[in-house]
């Protein structure tokens, strides 16, 4: 059982978010333009999966090339580079979110396996439920990390069921470090004697500013 935290302040940039869903928005269209009926007479297989990828990559290139606001307050962060709406989403599913993997009931992002963990709120699932859930277009979320012992792991942030055998992976590659604006101190842990294992270990061996390198893979296919 992971043990409840402290509701932690959150916050976003109007602007940033609004930036980002502007330009989800004009992408939506353009998919829209299109019919995305799996191997209907206008358009082929392999077109629908162009048009899923292209949908895919766009969403996690807008959000991680659209700053956030820290969710840090009171602090001088200017010598400290303002983490991306993408970056934000995956610190507060791993540092904030209690790293469970969620799923969509019909109206929110809900723990699988602890009922008294909140929705999972942040950029990322906002934009798939604007982009994908209104579309019908089903996806997953998995976050790729290496673990202390160079060995690659892979863990389910947002599971909708098994994939299609239409569907695709698009993915993106982030850095995290370990500063006030990314992983606070006091969840730099990594196993001790009071703490739990950091779903996302430091690899930099806590000397250093950089924690990890993850691979965001959001998988999508057609109901």
């Amino acid at each position: 059982m992971k043990k409840q935290r402290g509701e932690v302040g959150q916050m976003y940039t109007i602007e940033a978010i609004a930036s980002a869903f502007i330009m989800i928005i004009v992408l939506v269209i353009v998919v829209q333009t299109t019919s995305l009926t799996p191997l209907s007479s206008s358009f082929t297989n392999q077109h629908i999966k162009l048009e899923l990828q292209n949908l895919g990559n766009d969403i996690l290139v807008t959000l991680d090339e659209t700053p956030a606001m820290s969710n840090t307050t009171g602090i001088n962060e200017t010598s400290m580079a303002v983490p991306s709406l993408l970056k934000r989403s995956v610190i507060d599913w791993a540092v904030f979110s209690y790293y469970d993997t969620y799923t969509w009931n019909g109206t929110a992002f809900i723990s699988q396996y602890n009922g008294s963990v909140k929705e999972l709120n942040t950029p990322l699932t906002s934009a798939l439920k604007f982009a994908l859930t209104n579309n019908s277009i089903a996806y997953n979320v998995e976050i790729g990390y290496p673990d202390p012992g160079g060995y690659n792991r892979v863990s389910k942030m947002i599971w909708n069921g098994d994939p299609s055998e239409n569907s695709v992976t698009v993915s993106r590659f982030i850095v995290l470090h370990n500063n006030r604006t990314e992983i606070p101190p006091g969840d730099r842990f990594d196993g001790s004697a009071t703490m739990p294992v950091l779903i996302l270990p430091d690899i930099g061996g806590g000397a250093y500013d950089f924690h990890t390198v993850i691979e965001v893979r959001l998988t999508l296919w057609v109901m």
